[in-house]
């Protein structure tokens, strides 16, 4: 194994360490000899590769962000911009249920981070606000989604944010009333009024099917 390779692996086990202890203990409950001894490794190691436990946060949240972004080039062979969208938004909801305690842990901590530290958990965010803005228009340039559709980036900002509506609500607000499956099922609805204006109606693709070769990912 070469020492790139080496050194990725160690860099998932801390990662994966890391988001154990924070999800269970807090992020300033942790200490990084209790992320060594999770990943298996020496806290000597953990500093060779990350240079403070804030980078560690940091690196949970951007492994986060790259596999939400990956969705788009797992389905951009689906040549209907509606039945993508369902797929990206469904497999979204279903990670960030997965991964609902390390959300927490983000909101909780997220303000005692340096101001760099914060702005780049922003940067990873806005980038799948584009990705799904470049998904809105290019719904609108082949006359699927409604022209008219005020503010793009506010609607791809609502989902992500009603997504983590569910994931930092649902044992207190929504269950055992509402499932997740309800609970995306009505939020697609709702983008389908917003993304197809007047023609909301129309027979959309069952978002309860996915495309073959989109599979299931893994949690944040």
């Amino acid at each position: 194994m070469s020492t790139k390779n080496i050194r990725d692996t160690r860099r998932a086990e801390i990662i994966a360490s890391a988001r154990n202890l924070f999800s269970r203990q807090g992020y300033h409950g942790t200490t990084i000899p209790e992320i060594a001894r999770g990943a298996g490794i020496s806290t000597g190691l953990i500093y060779y590769i990350f240079p403070s436990k804030e980078e560690i946060l940091l690196a949970c949240c951007e492994d986060a962000a790259a596999f939400y972004l990956d969705q788009f080039k797992r389905t951009r062979h689906i040549t209907d911009p509606l039945q993508r969208f369902d797929i990206i938004v469904r497999e979204l909801y279903m990670s960030l249920d997965r991964g609902s305690k390390q959300l927490i842990i983000v909101y909780r901590d997220i303000s005692s981070l340096k101001r760099e530290t914060r702005q780049r958990i922003l940067l990873s965010i806005k980038k799948l606000d584009d990705h799904f803005i470049e998904l809105f228009e290019e719904g609108q340039q082949a006359g699927i989604f409604a022209k008219d559709i005020p503010e793009l980036r506010v609607l791809a900002a609502n989902v992500l944010a009603l997504g983590h509506q569910w994931a930092l609500q649902k044992t207190w607000r929504f269950k055992p009333e509402i499932s997740l499956e309800t609970y995306i099922a009505v939020q697609l609805d709702y983008f389908h009024v917003q993304l197809l204006g007047r023609q909301a109606k129309r027979d959309t693709p069952d978002a309860h099917s996915v495309e073959p070769g989109v599979e299931p990912g893994q949690a944040l």
